[in-house]
């Protein structure tokens, strides 16, 4: 073999080797590995909650129905410091949670428990809140963080939603506690 085809076939090997320690190492970092086929899903009975928008035709879910009791007990297994801390690497960028309250880019969450829906004063909601005739409870927080662009859709809100089940009980859990503790 000449040297030009020696360096042309030198070449074509180091790119091939550079796309394979390219793909090993993207792969150690981003974990590739195939989630469960099975979706966990909870659902919350209550006539004054509206129910979620769930495809019928998506066999791979499957709904666990479960009361407002029986949120509310899982509600006290939650972890408190746990949800604290989503909350601040999740939450604060947008929302502030310390009293008097204080808007950023989303409204003060500070006293949100069994607030009225879009009546935050000094803040401009979406008009899919402001057309809510609810309040925050739990139920509602949980239905809005699960999955905000279904549960209210065309609201501001960009964030898709906690689809953790544990951290968003801890994170409602948190929520209910700040609440509680702004109040007094």
């Amino acid at each position: 073999m000449s040297s030009e085809s020696n360096k042309l076939l030198c070449a074509v090997l180091s790119a091939f080797l550079v796309y394979l320690l390219a793909s090993f190492f993207s792969e150690l970092i981003y974990k590739t590995e195939k989630k469960k086929d099975i979706k966990l899903s909870y659902y919350i009975e209550k006539s004054e909650v509206d129910e979620p928008n769930l495809n019928e035709s998506d066999e791979k879910a499957k709904i666990i129905k479960i009361s407002e009791k029986e949120l509310t007990q899982l509600l006290d297994t939650a972890d408190l410091e746990k949800g604290k801390n989503f909350v601040n690497k999740n939450c604060a960028t947008c929302h502030d949670f310390s009293m008097p309250i204080k808007n950023k880019i989303g409204p003060s969450l500070a006293n949100v428990l069994n607030r009225k829906i879009g009546n935050l004063e000094n803040y401009k909601y979406s008009k899919a809140l402001l057309n809510m005739n609810k309040e925050w409870n739990i139920l509602n927080l949980y239905y809005f963080l699960e999955k905000p662009k279904e549960w209210a859709v065309g609201t501001k809100m960009s964030y898709r939603g906690i689809t953790d089940s544990s951290k968003l009980l801890n994170t409602i859990k948190y929520l209910k506690e700040n609440s509680l503790k702004n109040e007094n």
